[in-house]
């Protein structure tokens, strides 16, 4: 029997991500969401359902026009995830936008699935993952690869690293779509404020979460680096670790403490939007990406990226950065002093930023994965 025709049958998208921490992967998806509704509100698609559990709180519930969010189950978690949710996508589309998604509809004949997969860093930095999630994922990735519809990633860096682990997508339905970066409505209104001049920029950031693969410790190391030796300066860090991450130690001289600021895990975006507004600098020396939405959301509010020079990064911020090695502390802090020493510079790299920055979009995202899904857009 063949399967379900894409273009025919309703979307459901898998809505466990609502009640997860909202790290990269969470906003990529809630962003995509709040895309479907606005495109389900102009009358150009039919409203997608969004399925997710009883159980657990919305973290930070989207606001959504027409979107409903239908609540079913018993479990939770993945075991919701693997045998609850398929039995509401028969003769439909399941969207799983958050590298996982249930091998029961994978196998069945009568549902269509796109899989999201952003990254295979648990393959990269396999000490920064429990065993358990190392286990689910080298478990599930390679049969959602075989067995989805269409499958997608968020950068053809990353495309072409799957492509290396996994030969076979090269005969897939196998695309590289990359993420917006600010809601697209917020954007708008950014680039038509007048942001803070660079003598009210006071502080350098770093936005993500606390992981090895993100160079959180080489970011800490550079930023007491930096407060030595801007003693007017501070240095802010959003963002936390959690279980699945490995834990790291970094001396914090006494001296430079009270300037360097850890905010922990905020859901707000808002919060972080306004941090951008008025940072001097985004700190981002990470050992590995896919598609990254800091660099681009700094971007938006004028504020330059310091970014180590790997390919998703060259790929997504073109020459709107100021390069680094990540392993090497003397490249970070050198790229850095460019920044806080030149003007002219600074300028510069502001002014690309604001343009790079607007070539990404949520809604287009949204709507090239629409297409994939056979839909007319």
């Amino acid at each position: 029997m063949e399967k379900a025709t894409l273009s025919k049958s309703r979307i459901v998208v898998n809505g466990r991500f609502l009640l997860q921490n909202i790290t990269g992967v969470q906003r990529v998806e809630r962003e995509i969401l709040v895309a479907l509704d606005k495109l389900a509100l102009e009358g150009v698609m039919e409203a997608p359902e969004v399925v997710l559990p009883v159980k657990g709180e919305i973290i930070a519930e989207p606001e959504l026009k027409v979107i409903k969010l239908e609540r079913k189950g018993k479990l939770s978690g993945h075991l919701w995830e693997q045998f609850e949710l398929p039995r509401y996508c028969k003769n439909k589309t399941l969207w799983c936008l958050g590298n996982t998604a249930p091998v029961l509809s994978l196998l069945s004949s009568s549902t269509k699935v796109l899989t999201m997969i952003h990254d295979l860093s648990y393959k990269y930095f396999p000490s920064a993952y429990s065993w358990k999630f190392k286990a689910l994922y080298s478990a599930l990735i390679p049969v959602e690869i075989a067995k989805s519809d269409v499958v997608v990633t968020v950068s053809n860096a990353e495309k072409k690293a799957m492509s290396e682990h996994y030969p076979n997508l090269h005969t897939k339905n196998f695309h590289a779509v990359q993420n917006g970066g600010i809601p697209d409505a917020d954007a708008d209104l950014a680039r038509n404020q007048e942001l803070p001049s660079l003598a009210d920029r006071h502080f350098g950031i770093y936005v993500g979460s606390l992981s090895k693969r993100k160079n959180a410790e080489g970011v800490l190391r550079a930023a007491v680096t930096f407060l030595k030796r801007y003693p007017d300066m501070r240095f802010v860090v959003i963002g936390a670790s959690s279980g699945v991450f490995d834990s790291f130690e970094v001396d914090i001289p006494a001296e430079v403490s009270e300037r360097l600021e850890m905010r922990g895990q905020v859901n707000d975006p808002s919060v972080i939007y306004e941090a951008f507004s008025q940072a001097r600098f985004l700190l981002f020396p990470s050992f590995y990406e896919a598609s990254p939405m800091p660099p681009v959301e700094a971007m938006t509010f004028g504020c330059p990226v310091v970014s180590s020079k790997i390919p998703s990064l060259t790929e997504r911020c073109g020459d709107a950065a100021m390069y680094c090695d990540a392993d090497n502390q003397e490249s970070i802090i050198s790229a850095i002093d460019t920044i806080m020493t030149s003007e002219d510079k600074w300028r510069e790299l502001s002014d690309a930023g604001l343009t790079k920055s607007a070539t990404y979009s949520w809604r287009n995202q949204t709507e090239a994965l629409l297409k994939l899904s056979g839909c007319k857009v």
